[in-house]
Order: C-alpha cells, then sequence, then structure tokens
C-alpha cells in the first residue's frame, strides 16, 4: 500500500490560507452577480407582460424570469456563504466545513445549471422566438405591449419585411421616432452579450467554487488527522 499521508500539507495553516483567499475572492464575484443579476431583473422586467401577452413558452419565460433571478439568488448565497467560509476556515472549524461544503456543493450544482441554461438559450437562438412571440402580440389586441416596449428599446417595428405595423411605433407629432431602428437587433446584442457573459460567468465561477471546495476537503482531513483537544470542534 501507498502511504498517502505525506501528500497532504502538515499543517492546516497552509490550507486555510488559500481557502480564505479563495472564499474573498468569491465574496467578490458574489457581489458581482448580484449587481449583474439586479441589472438584468431591471432590464427583463420591462417584458413582464408582453411575456404573458405572447402566451410565452418555456425558453422566454426562463429568459425574462428564471436565469435574472437565478443570478441574483446565487450572488445573495454567494455573498453569505463566502464570509461563513472564511470565518470557520480561519477557527478551523471541523463541522462548519462540513456543512460549508456541502453548501458549496449545491451552489456549484445550481450555478453550473444556470451557467449552462444562459449558453443554450444564447445558442438556440433565443432571438428567433422573441420576433415570433413579437409580431403575435403586434397582430392581436394586446399590442399597446408592443409599444411600450419600443418606447423602452429605443426602436421601431420588429424587423424592415416583419408584419408589425409602424403605426404601433412611438411618434413625435405626427413624426415617427426611431424609425429605421429595428428591435430585432437591438434585443439582438443586447440579449446575446448578457446571456454569453452570465453563461461564461457562471461557468467560471463554478471552477473557482470548485477549487475551493477541494481545499476545504483537503483542510477537513487534515483537521481530522491533528491531535485536538474535545472542545475544537465546538462553536
Amino acid at each position: 500500500m501507498v502511504d498517502t499521508s505525506n501528500l497532504l500539507p502538515q499543517t492546516p495553516r497552509l490550507l486555510k490560507v488559500p481557502l480564505i483567499i479563495l472564499n474573498v475572492v468569491l465574496w467578490i464575484l458574489g457581489l458581482v452577480l448580484v449587481i449583474v443579476g439586479g441589472i438584468c431583473v431591471s432590464f427583463l422586467s420591462n417584458f413582464k407582460d408582453f411575456t404573458n401577452a405572447a402566451d410565452a413558452k418555456s425558453a422566454l419565460s426562463n429568459l425574462t424570469t428564471g436565469i435574472p433571478a437565478g443570478v441574483l439568488v446565487i450572488g445573495i448565497f454567494f455573498v453569505i456563504i463566502t464570509v461563513v467560509g472564511c470565518f470557520v476556515a480561519y477557527k478551523e472549524k471541523l463541522v462548519g466545513l462540513v456543512i460549508y461544503c456541502a453548501v458549496m456543493l449545491i451552489l456549484l450544482v445550481i450555478l453550473i445549471g444556470v451557467g449552462g441554461k444562459a449558453l443554450t438559450l444564447h445558442n438556440d437562438d433565443i432571438i428567433n422566438e422573441v420576433g415570433g412571440a413579437w409580431e403575435h402580440v403586434a397582430n392581436g389586441t394586446k399590442n399597446n405591449t408592443i409599444t411600450h416596449l419600443e418606447k423602452f428599446l429605443k426602436c421601431c417595428k420588429w424587423a424592415s419585411n416583419s408584419t408589425d405595423s409602424s403605426d404601433l411605433c412611438p411618434k413625435d407629432g405626427d413624426k415617427i421616432k426611431y424609425e429605421g431602428d429595428y428591435c430585432g437587433d437591438s434585443l439582438s446584442s443586447q440579449f446575446s452579450s448578457k446571456l454569453y457573459a452570465v453563461g461564461a460567468a457562471g461557468l467560471a465561477i463554478g471552477i473557482i467554487e470548485l477549487i475551493a471546495i477541494l481545499f476545504s476537503l483537503f483542510l477537513i482531513i487534515r483537521i481530522c488527522r491533528s491531535p485536538r483537544t474535545r472542545s475544537y470542534d465546538q462553536y
């Protein structure tokens, strides 16, 4: 049998310092997720009436509600759990580290799921689905929703060959505002960049989180092997 006892650092300190540093990095990234999630929720809240009027499919509903809210909630949890992680690592609390590992594993799975979903929506060309819903609403009884969105996005019509009428476009007196600025082009650039950024950031943070989990597991093993008093694991 190969003796693996020397593969880990001989003192917990050599493990807890990198773990604390990783938690500080994740705390900062958690704040970034909170900010990005808040911006996305604020931006996409303008599409709530549009989503309801279009009887939106699951992909469009996920785009306007699920993904932004998921990013915001994950960011809040990161801010909290990383502070706890720094404390239990510094104090070398065995039970606290085990709980920290379990929560971080759950967050890792959720984060990869949200990031992967964002990348999938980006690759599946969600803009085409939004375009179909846009024309459906524009030619229906709730087309005032389109006027509201066109004012918000500062655009007119979905595309040059779309069936939605320019009568719905915002007007300045008798003149149509934003003529030639099509909403499809505006949303394509904004959705694609935001979704890709959320997906890429989620996967990148997931990698850092996985490293932090490994360090915490190594720290747990080393603490278990180190001599300590009976009151060592008490809070």
